[in-house]
């Protein structure tokens, strides 16, 4: 749990403005907020969205009459992507409570094959790497899709330096394989939120003077991941981070990777495959990836009838990309691929959707200031705008 927006950012701002109290809460099972001795599959039964929007609501009735003092005070949730989504579902389920919800990025959509996601980074790939650079990690990818299925492995072992043999006919050590080089691509292009990364990136591997595509982006993987003596991507070595059982470990307490899987597995999916025909990360990383992943953590009962029914119904109980609500925001920058699961364009009583131009991951919960962009400042005072509207201020947003 973070403080730093209860003291920064534009809900500070626009609290202060109106002489607003703020709090922050914890989500059960996430942080410090263990509710059982251990996270065994049988002791995460109640890891849920909807118990956690319980949670939220009585905590709301506490601070109203215990800490506020006035049990009709009015609130105004926000949040960031699943925690957005938790926001705009609180509103949607309790509007008699709830008087507006902010959900910026907000994953809504539930999706058993977020295929979607590969397609928009492989457009911005070409957008502002160029097309010569997708063209570079296509073939790249199948290069060494076909090096395996021909028996070749230990060439493709050798040049992107694994910890263990990749072997044609360990088809999940394949898979995760090329699951960490999408990833790794990913991250170094997205991570700094600048179209000028993803230019740097695909710069470094096109400078390359090596023989082949396979070749570039190897040397190019080698660099990235410099630290390590070799590289870890075979299936069981990743499994064992998310295997973690203790609630107060680095993997749970810090990053919640156990408990981010698990809620994947029974509620959302949003599983990025590969299996989009048009992006550049081959076909190799498909639904059997997860749904083994899946299996190897919490057990054989998670088929991938389990899976999808969860996300059906996720979708049934909050009404997915069209929950028919009154009073919410949601935000989207338009180079976060999230925003395929999230709600880009919405119009009922007192909402709105805004997409911001040229911007990645939540530029619009910060302060104004002066280096944003003139399409960036009338969003910002908009939000404003709504969250006086929802408070009975009577301001029409812009």
């Amino acid at each position: 749990m973070t403080t730093y927006y209860i003291e920064h950012g534009l809900l500070y701002d626009t609290a202060a403005r109106d002489g607003a109290w703020l709090f922050t809460n914890e989500h059960r099972y996430y942080g410090a907020s263990t509710p059982v001795p251990d996270y065994s599959t049988e002791n995460l039964r109640f890891l849920k969205s909807e118990q956690a929007l319980m949670d939220l609501i009585e905590w709301i009735d506490y601070l109203r009459n215990t800490v506020v003092g006035d049990p009709n005070a009015k609130v105004v949730l926000m949040g960031t992507g699943y925690a957005g989504a938790l926001a705009t579902w609180a509103r949607q389920r309790f509007p008699s409570i709830i008087d507006g919800a902010w959900g910026a990025g907000a994953t809504v959509l539930a999706s058993f094959d977020f295929q979607e996601h590969a397609g928009d980074i492989g457009e911005m790939i070409r957008r502002f790497g160029g097309n010569e650079c997708y063209s570079m990690i296509w073939v790249a990818f199948r290069t060494a899709q076909y090096l395996i299925d021909a028996g070749l492995d230990q060439t493709v072992t050798s040049l992107l330096n694994t910890c263990e043999p990749i072997e044609p006919g360990k088809l999940l050590d394949v898979e995760t394989l090329f699951y960490h080089l999408k990833l790794a691509i990913q991250e170094a292009m997205l991570g700094q939120q600048s179209t000028a990364k993803i230019r740097d990136v695909c710069e470094a591997m096109m400078n390359s003077t090596e023989e082949t595509a396979l070749h570039d982006l190897a040397g190019w993987l080698n660099v990235y991941y410099a630290n390590l003596p070799c590289n870890p991507f075979d299936f069981d070595t990743n499994m064992e981070a998310a295997q973690v059982l203790q609630p107060g470990a680095p993997e749970n307490a810090l990053l919640g990777l156990r408990q981010t899987q698990y809620q994947a597995c029974t509620e959302f999916g949003w599983f990025r495959t590969t299996d989009l025909d048009e992006q550049p990360f081959g076909d190799r990383v498909t639904m059997h990836f997860f749904l083994s992943a899946c299996r190897a953590l919490f057990g054989e009962w998670v088929t991938d009838a389990v899976i999808y029914e969860g996300v059906r119904l996720t979708n049934l109980h909050y009404g997915g990309q069209d929950p028919r609500s009154t009073n919410v925001l949601f935000t989207n920058g338009e180079f976060d691929p999230n925003r395929l699961v999230s709600i880009t364009s919405y119009i009922n009583p007192f909402s709105y959707a805004y997409v911001v131009p040229n911007e990645f991951l939540y530029s619009e919960i910060y302060s104004i200031a002066e280096e944003d962009s003139t399409e960036l400042v009338t969003i910002k005072q908009s939000i404003q705008s709504f969250i006086g509207l929802w408070l009975g201020d009577g301001l029409t947003p812009v």
